[in-house]
């Protein structure tokens, strides 16, 4: 990566990014607002999105005069465009091949189809002892994922170090010829509270040093692209709903079982994220039955529940899993009351929200044979619920298990990136990664 020596701050991207997934509606003014205007460059832009989109949603890979009937634009207008999308890397010829699988004799009509990779987001999925980092093209397929783990007690300078070394050894490493001038977003999960302009993280009671260490700055100058924060609920939230099982739920609530309690809202199919962006802060409900005095309900996950040198026969989180997986009664048990009492303590927002679906989020379970202990788990919260609620949701374990938080963060980078091939594709490639002029070396040296 380029060094932050290498830019001069009047070369830092400039322009806002707009996460249509997120961040803070834009400031208006009722009726102060200027009658639209539409010049001769808007107008190229929006009808060349109207062909990109056209390309994109046509089976088969369209000809142009299939484009220009969808778009009703004429055949010269869609010619010089889709010339230029070309230009771009946006869109190729697609292969021609006749119904029998040979070539047709003479010179075939051109096809087009979308180059998605022609430009790459990154989700980046931050935790007390990992740090994961997810490539994937346009289409949001993961291209490379790489994974490092940490000491739950590194600082945050060091930490923000660890993101972007992962970050840089999943472009190295991803095989699709990208360098960090074709990302064009990246979004980085947390846990902790994130402001609602998605560029701070406010808290993060269980990362030293975290808060403070502006990972947004830091990723943002070493790639030189647009760069959001996200609480890690959220985006898991996200994640199931794009990949998962929440697709038919404009209704959901997504509960992150994690060293810290956490959980992501779904509302009118969209992420719920409150007056400061703490919506879903279960972590601060007083569970019934804690032994503790402080909020949140004591977590049941192997990495943060260590045996008791007085009690050499206390049993871990992973003892607890793989023993209620096996029906050990004392596991059962164990498993049980944590699900009733997750029921209890959640019961008032699902009242207040009224879900359609309920859905636990955690790598408790990473092997199929641990996956009876998390049924156990989801029938003994539903079946707590039915006692508490006046409709009772759906209650399902999440389909991505350990994959929600890195899911969501690549779709809430994708979404940024579509805003632009839905309004100027044309844009990207010319000016880099949203609005960074090309040949500008970007980066920051890790502090």
């Amino acid at each position: 990566m380029a060094t932050s020596r290498d830019r001069s701050p009047s070369t830092a991207p400039a322009t806002r990014a707009l996460w249509p997934l997120g961040g803070l509606p834009e400031p208006n003014s009722p009726g102060r607002e200027l009658p639209a205007v539409v010049g001769v460059a808007d107008l190229r832009a929006t009808n060349a999105a109207a062909i990109l989109a056209a390309v994109r949603s046509t089976d088969p890979h369209p000809r142009l005069s299939t484009l220009a009937e969808a778009t009703k634009l004429s055949r010269p207008t869609v010619e010089a465009i889709v010339e230029e999308l070309m230009d771009c890397g946006l869109i190729e010829v697609a292969p021609a091949v006749s119904a029998r699988g040979q070539r047709s004799p003479g010179r075939p009509a051109r096809r087009f189809r979308f180059c998605p990779r022609a430009g790459f987001v990154i989700g980046v999925d931050v935790r007390a002892r990992s740090v994961s980092a997810c490539l994937a093209d346009l289409d949001g397929r993961p291209v490379a994922v790489e994974r490092k783990a940490v000491r739950a007690d590194l600082g945050g300078r060091a930490r923000a170090r660890a993101v972007t070394g992962v970050v840089q050894r999943a472009i190295d490493r991803s095989g699709a010829d990208a360098d960090a001038r074709r990302v064009w977003a990246a979004t980085v999960g947390t846990p902790g509270l994130v402001d609602r302009s998605n560029t701070r993280i406010r808290q993060a009671d269980n990362l030293k040093g975290w808060a403070e260490a502006d990972i947004v700055s830091t990723l943002r100058d070493a790639l030189g692209c647009p760069v959001a924060v996200e609480n890690d609920a959220n985006l898991a939230a996200l994640g199931e709903q794009w990949r998962g099982v929440g697709g038919a739920a404009d209704e959901m609530v997504f509960v992150l079982l994690g060293e810290r309690l956490g959980a992501g809202v779904i509302t009118g199919g969209r992420l719920l994220r409150g007056h400061r962006g703490a919506a879903g802060e279960i972590g601060f409900i007083r569970f019934p039955g804690s032994p503790s005095s402080q909020p949140g309900l004591e977590p049941l996950v192997p990495d943060a529940v260590a045996p008791d040198p007085a009690d050499p026969v206390r049993r871990t989180g992973t003892d607890i899993v793989r023993g209620a997986a096996s029906g050990d009664p004392e596991a059962v048990a164990a498993i049980t009351s944590y699900g009733r009492r997750l029921a209890a303590g959640i019961a008032p927002v699902l009242l207040a929200l009224d879900p359609a679906l309920v859905v636990l989020g955690t790598s408790l379970f990473p092997v199929p044979g641990l996956l009876p202990a998390g049924e156990l788990l989801l029938s003994a919260a539903e079946e707590e619920a039915g006692s508490l609620l006046v409709d009772l949701p759906q209650w399902r374990l999440s389909a991505l298990g350990d994959e929600a938080v890195i899911t969501g963060a690549v779709r809430f980078a994708l979404s940024s990136v579509e805003e632009v091939l839905r309004t100027r594709p044309t844009s990207l490639p010319s000016q880099g990664a949203l609005g960074r002029p090309t040949g500008v070396e970007t980066g920051a040296e890790a502090p």
